[in-house]
């Protein structure tokens, strides 16, 4: 989509997770924004009592679903969207999952302390600049970390909120740089169109 207008603003999502909301969309066990397997096979790669960052959290599904399934870990959703983090603030009060609204595409780093999972799900096809969010995002991940990542695979999903398409080798080269070892999961789902979960484990020293 090179010269044209991204449309993935704060208020775009504002509008779209609103919708979603007062349609009683997020509260359906049919929300198109829950990926089941994809979000088991995630939970399955994160020990309880990790420090778990969630990025471009949206409406905090995954946040709550990893609350629930390991409680003592401790959790924490951004999001761009003052609408979602808001509505996701009172939901999940009893839960102890924390919130921020951060602006992912520029003030990942300033996120306070290091987590020992940093996840990035249906972010990527999203962002201009996918190389410097990535790389704010590992700057939170702990030596010995787990970055896991998952978008659709290919342009298997056209959509004018993507951007851009990835595929199992352009993620591969994309990753390389931060570890020795990226892992691939793939999805041939029967609701959605193929895609794609990557994970590797953070080489960086403290300090570096």
């Amino acid at each position: 989509m090179n010269g044209t207008i991204n449309i993935n603003t704060p208020e775009y999502w504002d509008r779209v997770y609103r919708h979603e909301w007062d349609s009683g969309q997020i509260l359906s066990p049919k929300y198109r924004r829950n990926y089941g397997h994809i979000h088991e096979a995630i939970i399955g790669l994160i020990g309880d009592g990790s420090r778990v960052l969630d990025i471009a959290c949206g409406t905090g599904l995954l946040c709550r679903k990893l609350k629930i399934r390991l409680p003592a870990a401790q959790v924490t959703g951004v999001d761009f969207s003052q609408y979602a983090i808001a509505q996701n603030q009172q939901r999940d009060l009893s839960l102890g999952i924390e919130y921020r609204q951060v602006d992912i595409r520029r003030s990942l780093a300033e996120i306070d302390g290091l987590f020992d999972v940093v996840l990035m799900c249906e972010v990527l096809e999203h962002l201009d600049q996918p190389e410097l969010v990535v790389a704010a995002a590992l700057s939170r991940l702990g030596t010995g970390g787990r970055f896991i990542l998952t978008c659709p695979h290919d342009n298997e999903i056209p959509d004018p909120e993507h951007v851009r398409a990835w595929g199992h080798d352009e993620l591969f080269h994309f990753l390389a740089p931060y570890s020795d070892t990226i892992s691939f999961m793939h999805f041939p789902l029967d609701y959605y169109r193929p895609w794609i979960l990557a994970y590797l484990t953070n080489r960086r020293a403290e300090g570096v």
